[in-house]
């Protein structure tokens, strides 16, 4: 069952438009929103954070990457833990193309199929197939987290809360759940994305986790639709390794 409630994603936009433009000691609100008395670590309690429990997980998936001109779906399989993720993907026809490692530092890229090894740096996820899905490690994008000194003000509407950061970008987080419906932060941030989207959470092993995540790109121009079909939550054995042939040189773009 969807716990994820809908907002007006035209209402989203002009929010994170008035912040951004707003200057720092003054804001602009959407009118559906209000400033809340709940502190900010209040909301927060109320958010799932997993970290002292969930430690790894893998699973496998669908992805649908659109750009300008063009899109593409992929079958993933993935496994992560807090430091490295690791994805290996196959084509529409279920032939694997190749795999990607990702670091706190880069991505190392393993195409099979052309047999081409490359390292780019975090913040280059767009060069990869999968856009900014390679960019994020896994773990933390399946529980997102969020610190109180992060916060600047606390709006509410009727169902959710509007954290508003320091750094002026904001989280949407359900008033009833306390589940985060939609991140989004300024491009001046230096992160590869500018929003991502939470849907279809569902429960698992007591862990209340999003089996639909849309992330754009900093830029706007691309996004990545990952549906999660199936989960294992602390897996006993995990392999965060690429098995690159010895006789190819990975490349550094």
């Amino acid at each position: 069952m969807s716990l994820f409630k809908s907002i007006p994603s035209t209402c989203i936009i002009i929010v994170l438009f008035l912040i951004s433009c707003t200057p720092k000691n003054s804001l602009i609100i959407d009118p559906n929103y209000s400033p809340s008395t709940i502190a900010a670590d209040i909301v927060l309690k109320n958010i799932p954070d997993y970290s002292k429990s969930l430690f790894s997980a893998k699973g496998s998936g669908r992805a649908m990457v659109s750009e300008l001109g063009n899109s593409d779906r992929v079958s993933i399989e993935f496994e992560t833990d807090s430091l490295l993720s690791l994805i290996t993907f196959k084509n529409r026809i279920g032939i694997q193309g190749g795999a990607m490692l990702v670091d706190q530092d880069s991505i190392t890229m393993y195409y099979k199929i052309d047999k081409i090894a490359q390292r780019v740096a975090i913040t280059d996820g767009r060069l990869t197939s999968l856009n900014e899905l390679a960019s994020v490690n896994l773990l933390d994008l399946l529980n997102y987290k969020i610190r109180d000194e992060q916060i600047s003000k606390v709006f509410e509407s009727d169902t959710h809360y509007m954290l508003v950061f320091k750094n002026r970008g904001s989280a949407i987080v359900d008033i009833k759940s306390g589940l985060i419906d939609q991140v989004l932060q300024p491009t001046n941030t230096g992160l590869p994305y500018s929003s991502i989207t939470y849907e279809n959470y569902s429960e698992l092993e007591g862990y209340t986790l999003p089996r639909k995540i849309t992330i754009f790109s900093a830029d706007g121009n691309s996004k990545v639709i990952f549906q999660i079909r199936g989960l294992e939550i602390n897996p006993e054995e995990l392999n965060l390794t690429i098995d690159i042939p010895k006789d190819i040189t990975i490349q550094r773009i």
